[in-house]
């Protein structure tokens, strides 16, 4: 089972800070309403609390480094500060950002760690009564809400990185179950390749056998059998060029609800527009293309939608999530992009940010011929 890509795992990991920032923001802006002592002070605690939570989005380690254990000691010492020269109780949050962040990368002990580190903060906010008194309102400020609000911090974090880690497996699955659609696709080929061959060859050696059986005692009927398996061979001959080049019992609604599944499955999104047909030979033709089009997008992208727009003479496919690896040569289009050509319509591959386009536009009663050679290049791959 392949692993998701790195922009798949970006994805998931905006998608959890997202919904840990839901999570905690309510109870963040409630501390930050009962600890600022004036409205300047709240809007700079609120200020550089988004900046953390801005860190924690584009921030994606992927282990435990000595970084985030050195920005960990840092954040303790000014929880620490704050304890002992009476800064604002929202000096632990560090703290809590941090441990949420970092507790998840342990090797086990996640809940034991959770509630170690909660206890840490409450201890460290106990420094503060060693100068100050001891009264409800600044336990409350110093230890309780510290404590709970770290234990809480982490338990989010945790529930949300086995969150991501069923989206890890779920996209991994949807991948492994794209490669198996093409996997059948292969299959399919090869059985219709199958048919056609053994058929043909099964003829062949029985008319070979009859003829050899009558050539002394009726040459004439012998030269008919021959001539026979020279025609049956030359159809296999043109029936498996077609197969080789798409064109074998091509069907733009059964490419069209193929591409879907195929797509769907690998977790796209597919929006398809569609106007009524006017010739079944541009079906054909618009069916080989998003035929390609649909395996390239599955082998060579990281795409989350894929919209298909279909006229009767025309396809456009974009999807997103096209690669940045520079040039490729699209040996499938290539093939297509000539044989459209040759019948006077235009296809077009190009990309546009992180959007691949394909766009293919035929004549009327267009079909695509047989003969093709080499030529279309795009920037990157679908």
């Amino acid at each position: 089972m392949s692993a998701p890509s790195a922009q798949a795992s970006r994805r998931m990991h905006r998608a959890t800070v997202l919904t840990a920032v839901l999570a905690i923001a309510p109870l963040t802006l409630v501390l930050v309403a009962t600890t600022a002592e004036s409205w300047w002070e709240g809007v700079a605690i609120g200020a550089g609390l988004g900046v953390a939570f801005f860190v924690l989005y584009e921030w994606r380690p992927a282990r435990l480094t000595w970084v985030m254990i050195a920005a960990l000691a840092f954040s303790a010492l000014v929880w620490v500060a704050s304890t002992l020269f009476g800064f604002n109780p929202l000096g632990f949050f560090g703290v809590a950002l941090l441990g949420g962040v970092m507790i998840p990368r342990l090797p086990r002990h996640h809940i034991s760690a959770a509630i170690g580190i909660g206890l840490l903060v409450g201890a460290t906010g106990s420094l503060y009564f060693t100068h100050e008194p001891l009264t409800w309102n600044n336990a409350l400020r110093y230890v309780l809400l510290p404590t709970g609000f770290t234990v809480f911090v982490v338990a989010v974090i945790l529930i949300l990185e086995r969150h991501r880690a069923i989206l890890h497996d779920l996209e991994a699955a949807q991948r492994a179950e794209a490669e198996l659609g093409i996997m059948r696709e292969r299959v399919r080929f090869a059985t219709d390749l199958h048919d056609i061959q053994g058929h043909t060859l099964h003829v062949v050696n029985l008319k070979v056998a009859l003829a050899d059986a009558v050539l002394d005692a009726d040459p004439e009927r012998a030269r008919r059998e021959l001539r026979e398996v020279y025609a049956e061979v030359e159809a296999t001959i043109a029936r498996t060029s077609a197969l080789a080049h798409g064109q074998h019992r091509v069907n733009l609604d059964a490419e069209i609800e193929n591409a879907k599944n195929l797509l769907e499955a690998a977790g796209i999104e597919v929006r398809i527009s569609r106007t009524a047909s006017e010739d079944p030979r541009s079906d054909e033709a618009l069916g080989q293309v998003l035929r390609e089009t649909t395996t390239n997008i599955l082998r060579h992208s990281d795409a989350a939608s894929v919209d298909i727009d279909l006229t009767g003479h025309s396809l456009r496919v974009i999807n997103d999530g096209a690669a940045h690896s520079g040039a490729l040569r699209l040996s499938g289009l290539a093939m297509l992009h000539d044989r459209v050509a040759a019948d006077g319509g235009a296809l077009t591959a190009e990309r546009t940010g992180d959007r691949f386009i394909t766009t293919v536009q035929l004549p009327r009663n267009a079909s695509v011929s047989p003969d093709a050679d080499d030529g279309i290049t795009a920037e990157t791959p679908t």
